[in-house]
């Protein structure tokens, strides 16, 4: 009887090493550990917005998005940062907002020594309105990512993740919307809550992936995984059609799906599994995932 092959992929971050291991070369450069820590206040009003297209661009630090409860405003950000924000508004029916932190190699390595110097204390805290219609692009840096999108009315999203760990709550739109998510170096976890109706990309990075679908949501999803483990965590009775390519490691699902195709081969296996009663069912999760490093664990 051939051994079982596991391909557990352990996986860990540390954001405070990741910032000792960083903060030893920067000073190996000659460079110290001093740098001014500015806060600031950017906001602005919907002014008779129907729409918005929102790009935000964060180097160092942690970085908060969530749903604003100011009616008024399209978005408001608290920043603790040090060198240079740029924060520019234009439009009128359809509003362009940018926030970005400038991303030249020099003013990266600043953002680097300001966080050092401030133990950890940068921080980017962003409001977004929930009643106006908006496309968002994120780009995050090194640092932890918490992005609550839940009550946001997005027509379409993305995220390019740095360096840490990216948790992201999608929105709960009924309304059919995109979203890519394109993981860096860390664990990132994924809720689609109740409700939402989602064309999901993920593109895996050097870290574990979790994808969370509670009950009542509607998904079409692409998984590509990196190096890492992908966790899906489906409701039960949940009406499910997986077609799943595994890489270096194994695929796992729990015995309410029946595999209806596939094969076997000497390192990777690949096949369709289902629930009973996919095909009439209403609700639908429909999931493709071609592996990297790392094992599928369907639950």
């Amino acid at each position: 009887m051939p051994e079982e092959k596991n391909y557990k992929t352990e996986w860990s971050f540390s954001f405070e090493k990741l910032g000792s291991d960083i903060g030893g070369f920067v000073r190996s450069l000659g460079i110290g550990d001093e740098e001014a820590i500015k806060e600031g206040e950017f906001s602005a009003p919907i002014d008779g917005a129907t729409s918005a297209k929102v790009r935000l661009d964060f180097s160092v630090g942690k970085c908060d998005v969530r749903p604003l409860t100011n009616l008024d405003n399209l978005i408001e950000a608290e920043l603790t940062y040090v060198g240079d924000i740029n924060f520019v508004v234009t439009g009128e029916a359809e509003k362009n907002v940018t926030l970005s932190q400038r991303a030249e190699a020099a003013d990266w390595v600043r953002n680097v020594v300001g966080w050092i110097g401030s133990r950890g204390e940068l921080h980017w805290d962003v409001g977004l309105a929930t009643e106006v219609p908006m496309q968002l692009e994120v780009h995050s840096g090194v640092g932890e990512s918490n992005f609550d999108l839940s009550q946001i009315q997005m027509t379409s999203g993305s995220i390019y993740a740095g360096a840490g760990e990216v948790d992201v709550k999608l929105p709960a739109r009924s309304e059919r919307y995109a979203m890519r998510i394109n993981c860096g170096v860390g664990e990132t976890d994924i809720t689609v809550p109740s409700g939402a109706n989602v064309d999901l990309n993920v593109h895996g990075g050097a870290g574990k992936v979790e994808l969370d679908v509670d009950e009542g949501a509607q998904v079409t999803a692409q998984i590509d995984g990196g190096v890492g483990e992908c966790r899906i965590k489906l409701p039960e009775g949940a009406a499910a059609h997986i077609e799943a390519e595994s890489g270096v490691g194994d695929l796992k699902f729990p015995s309410r799906f029946a595999r209806i195709s596939g094969s076997d081969e000497f390192v990777s296996k690949k096949g369709v599994w289902e629930t009973a009663g996919y095909a009439e069912a209403t609700t639908k999760i429909n999931i493709r995932y071609k592996g990297g490093v790392g094992q599928l664990v369907v639950k």
